[in-house]
């Protein structure tokens, strides 16, 4: 085959300039940097101290995350009169992340005409341009390596890449749980109306009542000769079930099967080591809890098990032998404004970091949950051990729809979401909430009257 001539690249800078290749995706890549940075960044337990802080977080002067949440929290542009609780769906976006977008865009549409089609990082198109410095970034976030990650839109399309690009024959088994968003498990299933494999859905719930161990010991059980698969949850959508991921990844290994993560609801709410969990693939949404664009998905597959993966979505390159997960974004035109918001999202999660921020939600999903334990017409429905708690928490009121408790909580500006019965509602607990949004929260439970 041909080689394609390589062209010097050059761009006009905001002067009439000229820009080369290099300088300009640099300029891309740091969006954060280029577009308006962060200027609250910095020293946040030093500068905090002189903000005049929103009174919802009403800080004590020895505690410093509130402080620096407090920060935080004013660089969001929904209003300060609304508690946001359910991030598990769509995370609010910071105004460094909307600035990165707004001026990728324009500086991507005063550029166009100049830019040099055919050379690798030259297109402005995230399905063609191969954003190597951005997939390194993203690497580093999550414990791997540029050619192991590929850029998508979302978790679900990472998972159907994952589940229509293996090779199974009929009878060949997947082993799952029966707590999967219908986003990770829907490729899979489809495999099986289509081309006959099976999927065993493991029961959760009795085995959340024997701890982590039981959850593992279920999912062995379950495990055959024709297994080739094990995809779960990191951290299940529905009841925000932590579930034990380097164990089950592990479990999976000694059967000789993959092991598969849905990652989505991860990311942003506590670190990722994908190397530690000795996963074969993680997929996972930015666009909740790294509260970068909408419409942002990260697909993780182990350099070692690429070959077994054909691509799903194909264009200029499909080749299994070609190396690294480049081959996966070749899903077409896409918009690298978007991504240049998921490396401003990244930037700001590591600018307050990410153990600060995992400490900061589970000290609100506890003080949820204590406060509902203390109220005698509220049930948790997620799961009571502790090992299990993520920032999500699943509870009802008995006798109330999950629709009716929402509206409860939304007629005092805090949003969750409705569940299935009788799960009631599901809170996200992130960093732009606080201990006194949560108190609000159980101050609506505590008076709401079940329906006789």
């Amino acid at each position: 085959m041909a080689k394609r001539r390589s062209i010097p690249a050059t761009r006009l800078d905001s002067t009439g300039g000229r820009l080369g290749r290099r300088d300009f995706l640099a300029r891309a890549a740091g969006a954060g940097a280029a577009f308006g940075a962060l200027p609250w960044l910095g020293d946040f337990d030093a500068a905090a101290r002189d903000l005049e802080l929103p009174d919802v977080f009403a800080p004590a002067p020895d505690d410093p995350d509130a402080a620096v949440f407090a920060s935080a929290r004013k660089q969001f542009l929904f209003p300060t009169s609304v508690t946001y609780c359910n991030t598990g769906t769509l995370g609010a976006t910071p105004r460094s992340v909307v600035n990165a977008m707004n001026g990728g865009v324009e500086t991507l549409e005063r550029a166009l005409p100049d830019w040099p089609y055919f050379q690798a990082d030259g297109e402005p198109l995230t399905g063609y341009q191969q954003l190597r410095d951005i997939r390194a970034r993203i690497g580093t976030f999550i414990g791997a390596t540029a050619d192991e990650v590929a850029i998508t839109a979302n978790a679900t399309m990472g998972m159907s890449m994952l589940a229509n690009g293996l090779d199974l024959s009929p009878g060949d088994d997947v082993v799952t749980t029966d707590q999967e968003h219908s986003g990770g498990i829907g490729g899979w299933l489809l495999r099986a109306r289509r081309h006959g494999i099976t999927v065993t859905q493991v029961p959760m719930l009795p085995a959340f009542a024997k701890g982590p161990e039981g959850v593992v010991n279920a999912m062995a059980a379950a495990m055959t000769p024709r297994t080739k698969v094990v995809m779960f949850s990191h951290i299940t959508s529905g009841l925000g079930a932590l579930l034990p991921a380097a164990d089950l990844c592990a479990m999976a290994r000694r059967h000789g099967a993959l092991a598969i993560v849905d990652g989505a609801q991860v990311i942003g709410q506590r670190r990722i080591d994908v190397q530690a969990l000795g996963c074969d693939a993680y997929v996972t949404s930015p666009h909740k809890w790294l509260l970068a664009p909408k419409g942002t998905g990260i697909l993780y597959i182990r350099s070692g098990v690429q070959r077994l993966f054909w691509n799903t979505l194909a264009s200029g390159n499909i080749d299994r032998e070609s190396p690294g997960a480049f081959r996966f974004m070749q899903w077409g035109t896409g918009s690298v404004p978007v991504v240049q918001g998921l490396v401003a999202a990244m930037d700001f999660i590591a600018s307050i970091g990410i153990d600060r921020i995992e400490r900061w939600d589970l000290m609100l999903a506890t003080r949820l949950r204590d406060g509902l334990s203390q109220i005698r017409t509220a049930k948790l429905t997620s799961p009571a051990d502790r090992a299990f708690q993520s920032a999500i928490t699943t509870f009802s009121v008995p006798g109330t729809t999950g629709r009716q408790l929402q509206d409860a909580l939304w007629a005092r500006k805090i949003r969750v979401r409705a569940q299935g019965e009788p799960r009631g509602v599901r809170l996200s607990a992130h960093l732009y909430v606080s201990p006194a949004d949560i108190d609000r929260v159980l101050e609506v439970v505590a008076a709401l009257k079940p329906a006789t």
